[in-house]
Parts: C-alpha cells; structure tokens; sequence
C-alpha cells in the first residue's frame, strides 16, 4: 500500500498516521482539558482581545467538550486520509481539515508542541493547498518539491545551531542527553558511557549528517538513498531511545518527496544524456 503508492499519497498516509496518533493521545487525556488543568483552552490568554470582544464564544471554544470534538474531527481526518489517501478529493480535503485543526489545537492549547507538530503542519498545508491544482502532475511536482525543500532547511537549520553550541563542539552533547530522564536510555547511556568515543561520533555525525544533507541532491543515486535512509535510521533512534516517536512519522513524511526529487533529476540527466548522444552521433549536414 505504501511503497507502490504516488510519493503525494505515501507522504500522506505517513503524516496522517502521526496525526491520528497525536489525537489519540490528547483523547486519552480528557481530564486534563477541564479548567485549571495542564491543556485547558488558553484562547483568552492567546487571544486577549477576541475574548473581550466575545468573551461567551471564547468560553465555548475554550471548554473540554470543544476540546474533545476538535482532537476527534482531527482523529477522523486522520484516519479518512490514512485509509483513503489514494483518492484526492478526500486527500485534499482531509489535508484542509487537518490543517485547520492543527492550527486551532495550537490555539485551543499551545503547551507541548514540537518540531514533529510543525513539520506535520506544513505537509497538512502543502497537501491542502497543491490539492486545489487542476493538472496532478504539477500538483505533485510542486508539493514533493515543497516538502523536499523544507526538509532540507529544517535539517541544515538543525545542524546549524548545533554547530555553534560549544557542547556539541565537543562531541558531549549525546552523551548529557541520553542520561536524562525525558530523554535518556540507560542501556545507551552505559553504553556510551563505557566507549565516550562512540558518543563523541555519534555527537559529531549527527551534525555533519544535518548541514550536509543539501548533498543529497548531488551525489549520486546509490549514496543519496544511502544518506536519505541513515537519516530514516537516525529518526528511528530517536523515538527508541528518546522516546520522540512522532519525529519518526513527521520526517518520515517527507522523505518520498527528497525519493521524488532525486528520481526526477535522475531521469533528467538520463534525458540529458541521451539528447547529447543522438546530436554527437548524428550525421553532419552537407
């Protein structure tokens, strides 16, 4: 179902999967939207103005039972997309409401977001918005380049700030990581407490391998998908061992796209190659 599918429907269905698990997991917490609890609506703290203005609405949109319908139309997209994908309208659609969704979540309560919540994001609007092409073809072209593009600038952002934080400089930061308790494992922590060389080149890949990814898009095929998929592996590190699960289906979301862009620079140069011959090879006027 995946791998056959348009890079548009696989990206998709990984994003939706993310999705659905992230409205579960707020569904499984209602108690905690109740007022005074930890995700309990902040719209009049967001939005202090709106709720002077309409301080009865902004009750309503700020109560458990709003809470409750927002996180399951989120859920009901979620799973409408990851089961019907293939299908545009419903995928377009879909992609809409998840980004509305998303978007008022973050108002209705804006404690626990991270990256993976804003990279979804991005595919939610993306898919939305490159739905509403009349040609699919320019509509896939256009949205895997677009999510292929921001990868990349997430990735080499990433590195970037890690690059001028001293800690990681030092090849220290895996190591003061993976001993805490959000985000530590204690096998791996003994591990690389054992070997401090192992964690040093860990520390050190990680941020070569995010300023460097632009290089995908250059080397060739076998060592781009070889690079492509240690980042596939370093996401699935992360949410074994630091528990960041819905990193590994929000990037995973968009590696079809960076696939889409390599396979259509290789049919180019293919294209290229070919063109070349036929003129090389061609007989000379008289």
């Amino acid at each position: 179902m995946f791998l056959s599918a348009p890079p548009e429907v696989t990206a998709r269905r990984v994003a939706s999967l993310g999705t659905l698990v992230s409205a579960l997991e707020m569904l499984s917490q209602t108690r905690k939207f109740e007022d005074g609890e930890l995700l309990s609506g902040q719209l009049a703290n967001m939005r202090p103005k709106f709720a002077k203005r309409f301080p009865r609405l902004t009750r309503a949109l700020s109560s458990k039972k709003a809470a409750v319908a927002l996180y399951g139309v989120q859920a009901g997209a979620s799973a409408a997309t990851l089961i019907w994908g293939h299908k545009r309208a419903v995928r377009t659609t879909g992609s809409a409401v998840l980004a509305v969704t998303g978007a008022a979540g973050r108002l209705h309560t804006p404690f626990g977001g991270d990256g993976a919540d804003q990279l979804q994001q991005v595919v939610n609007v993306v898919l939305a918005s490159t739905g509403t092409f009349k040609d699919g073809e320019k509509a896939r072209d256009v949205a895997m380049r677009a999510l292929a593009l921001e990868t990349t600038i997430s990735y080499v952002a990433s590195g970037v700030v890690k690059l001028v934080s001293p800690v990681w400089l030092s090849g220290e930061a895996f190591s003061g990581v993976i001993r805490t308790h959000n985000y530590g494992d204690p096998r791996l922590f003994q591990l690389v407490h054992k070997y401090p060389l192992l964690g040093k080149l860990i520390t050190w890949g990680t941020v070569a391998a995010e300023v460097g990814f632009p290089l995908v898009f250059v080397l060739p095929k076998p060592a781009a998908r070889a690079w492509l998929g240690s980042m596939s592996l370093f996401h699935l590190g992360i949410g074994q061992f630091m528990g960041l699960n819905r990193f590994v289906l929000a990037f995973g979301a968009t590696h079809p796209a960076i696939l889409y862009v390599l396979d259509q620079s290789e049919g180019r140069a293919a294209l290229t190659g070919r063109t070349a011959a036929a003129v090389t090879s061609a007989p000379a006027a008289a």
